[in-house]
């Protein structure tokens, strides 16, 4: 699926480009680009009940700075009279980095309660839980642009959709914490060392409802700016409108800055 939506959009933007060029007395050009994105953003995952029966509460998983990651590809740009296309595929590395607090039921995480050197039947003793994140998505990115320019051409202003075709996304984890006291039970409170771990966010198996879609679109927009013949810098930020989850449930935000320099082959 991943590989034949992304064809077609490889097609399409060949189909496009070779038109553009083509057209008689056309103002075309083409060229490469690479340069760093920096994403944040905040996810809020609903209570859901795992096995056993037991609650894992609601999680709020909040910005933990800015993470950085690249982008590079070729674009193709043609300039009407009074505005003009820009079409790209690029390749990409997002990164999103989250933490949260969390307090809940032993048994409603394994890792924890496999620890234990005894079971705990649901109820008893809970566990406090810091958790860092480090979500890390690699994608073919294929923006439709439309901008308008300035001061003779050297300033540019633009938007559009950016398909967005996912070919990796995992999560890296790292967890601490402890294991609170119940004196009703004799349970003492217990240090939980840190423990990390990373999850496949394609494989459903793993992601559970977590898994990330291969597919969806953002919106996007940004300047350029022309400093010398054949270079430009461009300054974007996009926002994934189609949801990143296939658990619709689960809301938040996603922002992705892009600083790039082009060069103009054309």
């Amino acid at each position: 699926m991943k590989i034949s939506k992304l064809s077609l959009a490889a097609l399409l933007l060949m189909s496009v480009t070779a038109t553009m060029a083509q057209t008689p007395d056309s103002d075309f050009e083409f060229g490469i680009k690479g340069g760093g994105t920096f994403t944040h953003g905040f996810t809020i995952i609903p209570a859901q009940v795992v096995t056993g029966g037991v609650e894992v509460p609601k999680l709020e998983n909040n910005s933990n700075g800015i993470g950085i990651g690249y982008t590079g590809g070729i674009w193709a740009r043609k300039n009407f009279s009074t505005f003009f296309i820009q079409a790209e595929v690029t390749y990409n590395r997002f990164v999103l980095k989250q933490k949260t607090g969390v307090t809940l039921d032993v048994n409603a995480n394994p890792a924890i309660s496999n620890a234990l050197p005894v079971s705990v039947a649901p109820g008893l003793v809970n566990a406090t839980l810091s958790v860092t994140s480090e979500s890390v998505l690699q994608a073919f990115n294929v923006p439709v642009l439309f901008g308008k320019r300035f001061m003779d051409g050297r300033l540019r202003a633009y938007a559009g959709p950016t398909f967005i075709f996912v070919q990796k996304a995992e999560a890296k984890r790292v967890n601490s914490g402890q294991i609170n006291a119940n004196a009703a039970v004799g349970f003492p409170e217990t240090p939980i060392p840190a423990t990390s771990g990373t999850t496949n966010l394609l494989n459903k198996y793993e992601a559970r409802n977590l898994e990330v879609k291969d597919f969806t679109y953002a919106l996007e927009l940004g300047a350029g700016f022309s400093p010398i013949n054949r270079f430009d810098v461009d300054v974007r930020y996009a926002v994934p409108v189609g949801g990143v989850y296939k658990d619709k449930a689960i809301k938040g935000f996603l922002g992705i800055a892009t600083i790039s320099l082009a060069y103009k082959i054309l």
